[in-house]
């Protein structure tokens, strides 16, 4: 027998074959109250950074910390920071005079506790903080960023292409799959007229301020796209091919953009700008020595009122914010990549290049934590995917320091990638635009590919060839990462793919707040996939309103999933259903759901997987409320139990508890027709290839409801188009089912029994709890306590298998 003890509160034992195996998982130190943290941190990632760390005696991971403080929001404040081993200070090592809230260590620390301190600079020392640098701590330490500025060439091009490669790299290239489609492209767009200034005007007006505002971004970025896109592919197919033509064409579109008003309408959206600051640097730097002295100073001139810009609105925020998404999606790698062009030409360059390198060394990923995740899930993660690559291979080239092998993230990542968006298959279904994606397609092949190669990981080559296989494509199909194939991968084997028996039917990735489970990894056809969500970053950017749902695929299809479409940011169906709690699985308190903050977080407490059962359960008690957003719905309790009985059961049992009587809403969505029975209350729903028989029991009467049309409809006034040019139409064609208490209870319980199978024949014949309150499905003898003045606890076992499962809960107050 193993046992290890973390909590009394809470047991998950699974018995096989006669084998105790009791597993107990962490929990809140206050979880009785009901209270995570003191009253001063009700939040676990606050949108500024509220407190210093490494702080509170923490070990560290790396023997090379990175320390950072919350920021002063004030102009032009700067700081002071110091650390010893010596808490009196006596001999400390440090710095002054930081425009910023981030300060890496850039060498290896001896083993044991440190003491530092921060000030603003000039004032009075903040309190005396600690961390620990165990023994084994990583010695795998960043440089400081004088050695990043000093690998910069003094020669050019730089950017694309090390000086000293340009001849190598095109004789290389030259006829392979990738330059062939540069080429191609580059010369389709010879004949392109360049696009006005005016260009970036918006025609249209919207039907309020917030339309009308929307509108305004999108027509601004319209000309700075089209720009960039052609400057990037004149510049590669210069240096594939030296033909004069791409040059001289890529000269005067940059020259032209050069003549723009950098305050203008290209400045309106943030995208749009750093796409004209870079195609500039991309001429300046490609053809530094055929432009004229004007020619330069006019690019230069341009170039550093944009980037400049950019660097005076992030340094003193950007550093200390949770997230800022088109920073760190494409923008900081566009910043960097024009500081490099551009240093030694422009003074203020060498500031913009060694922010971006301590910003990128303290807070990358942003969005990833250790686990391997990506917080605003995996459509979002596609547009992170060359900056996740190019920023580290460009510290590697100017410093040999490897971001990648030096990064557990990087290591985890190919697995989130395999169990929350597997080949062929739609994705787990959490953050904004899931529901445009069906299958990881190209971007996820090339980015797998590469990284399988860049770190030799053989979970990433497993994934890109599941990609390839179940998806029939080719990396040359592949825009992504085109370029970094080119110049870095050549000759770079992919690594032999990780042995598939190896690898659990089920994940959990805590520090995202997704856990993934699937009755059979190495088959999509018969796979049930079931992933379950509930976010320590609550519901901020492209994050949703989904705490504590979940959604169930089958054979890579959508069974019952999150519902909606993504029309625009403060579109009123995105807010008040997409976004939103009702446009999940879910629960709603008096009709109301989640409020969007930083505050409105849950998190994963517990899982265990086995052969038999996957199970997390989630806690989401914190996130029905929100100071910020003035929200206050009562909501003191949600645990969320979710059970996978494989090969084709499913359990989801709720504890939900008010600080008043409320009324509990059940919710399910599928985009195939659910048919229902009120009065066994029980729902059926078919797909395509499959199909779902479930229901639902409650301690208290329901009154049901389904609909096959959304609560908000979607309208694309925006005037989106899909990659062929056509409009898009939103389709309202998904069912939703809810389950709401007839009456008031502070106290509510629910469980849902579902049977998923291939084909139409799932139907979950009426099911009758026994007078000890339990069930019988397919071999499992099912036990939830109902009643909620009793502890909670769910009982599962099939005593064929010799598997048992309980969880014992605590006594009700």
């Amino acid at each position: 027998m193993m046992m290890t003890t973390i909590n009394r509160s809470f047991r998950a034992r699974l018995v096989v074959s006669g084998l105790l195996v009791c597993m107990v998982m962490a929990a809140r130190a206050q979880e009785e109250k009901g209270a995570v943290f003191p009253d001063d941190y009700p939040v676990l990632h606050p949108q500024f950074r509220k407190w210093p760390s490494p702080a509170m005696d923490d070990s560290v991971s790396s023997a090379g910390p990175v320390l950072c403080w919350p920021a002063v929001k004030k102009k032009g404040v700067t700081y002071d920071v110091r650390f010893s081993k010596d808490s009196s200070f006596s001999r400390a090592d440090g710095s002054v005079d930081i425009p910023w809230t981030v300060f890496p260590v850039s060498r290896v620390l001896d083993s044991g506790r440190w003491y530092w301190q921060y000030r603003v600079h000039g004032g009075r020392w903040s309190a005396i903080e600690r961390f620990r640098v165990p023994t084994g701590a990583s010695t795998h330490v960043a440089p400081p960023a004088d050695k990043f500025l000093a690998g910069v060439p003094a020669a050019h091009p730089r950017v694309l292409i090390d000086p000293r490669e340009v001849g190598e790299f095109a004789a290389a290239v030259k006829g392979g799959a990738d330059a062939a489609v540069i080429l191609k492209k580059a010369t389709k767009m010879l004949d392109v007229a360049i696009p006005e200034e005016t260009a970036g005007a918006s025609a249209r007006k919207g039907r309020n301020e917030d339309e009308s505002r929307k509108l305004a971004l999108e027509a601004s970025k319209v000309g700075s796209y089209k720009v960039y896109a052609a400057v990037d592919l004149f510049c590669k197919a210069w240096l594939i091919s030296g033909d004069e033509r791409y040059a001289a064409k890529a000269v005067s579109w940059g020259i032209a953009v050069a003549g723009w008003d950098p305050d203008g309408v290209s400045k309106l959206n943030d995208f749009g700008d750093a796409r004209c600051m870079l195609s500039m640097a991309l001429v300046f730097d490609n053809f530094h020595d055929r432009l004229s002295a004007e020619q330069r100073m006019v690019l230069l001139k341009s170039i550093r009122v944009r980037a400049d810009r950019f660097y005076r609105e992030w340094i003193n925020n950007i550093d200390a914010k949770v997230l800022s998404n088109h920073v760190w999606q494409y923008i900081l790698h566009y910043f960097m990549e024009t500081a490099v062009a551009v240093y030694g030409e422009i003074d203020e360059a060498r500031d913009w290049l060694r922010y971006g390198y301590e910003l990128w060394l303290a807070r990358a990923p942003v969005l990833g934590g250790g686990d391997g995740g990506w917080q605003e899930g995996t459509s979002y993660f596609r547009i992170n995917m060359e900056t996740l690559l190019g920023m580290p291979l460009m510290i590697r080239d100017y410093t040999g320091y490897d971001f990648l092998q030096g990064n557990e993230w990087y290591r985890r990542n190919p697995y989130w990638m395999a169990y929350s968006f597997p080949a062929g298959s739609s994705s787990a279904g959490f953050g904004d635009d899931v529901e445009k994606h069906f299958s990881p397609g190209p971007d996820y092949l090339a980015y797998a590919d590469a990284l399988s190669r860049l770190t030799g990981s053989r979970m990433a080559a497993w994934y890109a060839g599941r990609i390839e296989k179940i998806e029939h494509l080719r990396l040359a199909d592949a825009d992504m990462l085109r370029w970094v194939r080119m110049r870095y991968l050549r000759g770079l084997p992919r690594p032999a793919p990780i042995a598939a028996d190896s690898l659990p039917e089920a994940m959990v990735f805590a520090g995202t707040g997704v856990a993934d489970m699937h009755s059979d990894m190495m088959d999509r056809d018969k796979d049930l996939m079931v992933s379950f969500r509930s976010s320590p970053y609550g519901s901020y950017g492209h994050l949703l309103a989904d705490q504590n749902t979940f959604n169930v695929l089958f054979g890579g299809q959508r069974l019952f999933y999150m519902s909606g479409h993504k029309v625009a940011m403060q579109d009123p169906h995105r807010l008040q259903w997409y976004k939103a709690t009702k446009g999940h699985n879910g629960i709603l308190i008096d009709g109301q759901g989640q409020p969007f903050n930083v505050e409105a977080y849950g998190y994963i407490k517990r899982f265990l997987n086995n052969n038999d059962i996957s199970y997390v359960m989630g806690d989401a008690s914190q996130a029905y409320s929100s100071k910020a957003e003035k929200v206050q719905t009562g909501l003191k309790k949600f645990y969320r139990h979710v059970l996978l009985l494989r090969p084709d059961i499913l359990l989801v049992y709720d504890e939900l508890e008010a600080d008043h009587p409320a009324e509990w809403s059940w919710l399910i969505h599928s985009p195939g027709r659910i048919i229902l029975d009120t009065v066994g209350g029980t729902f059926h729903c078919s797909i395509k290839n499959a199909s779902a028989g479930g229901a639902l029991f409650s301690p208290q009467p329901v009154r049901w409801a389904l609909s096959d049309t959304f609560g908000v409809p979607a309208e694309n006034w925006v005037g989106r188009t899909d990659e062929d040019g056509n409009l898009i139409e939103y389709k309202n064609d998904s069912w939703h089912l809810t389950a709401t208490t007839a009456g008031k209870v502070a106290r509510m319980r629910w469980l849902a029994v579902m049977r998923v199978c291939p084909g139409a024949k799932a139907e979950l014949l009426p099911l009758a709890m026994d007078a000890g309150g339990r069930l019988t499905v397919e071999g499992w003898t099912i036990h939830a306590e109902l009643d909620a003045a009793r502890p909670a606890e769910l009982d599962v076992s099939n005593g064929k298998r010799g598997v048992a499962f309980t969880t014992e809960g605590q006594q009700a107050k």
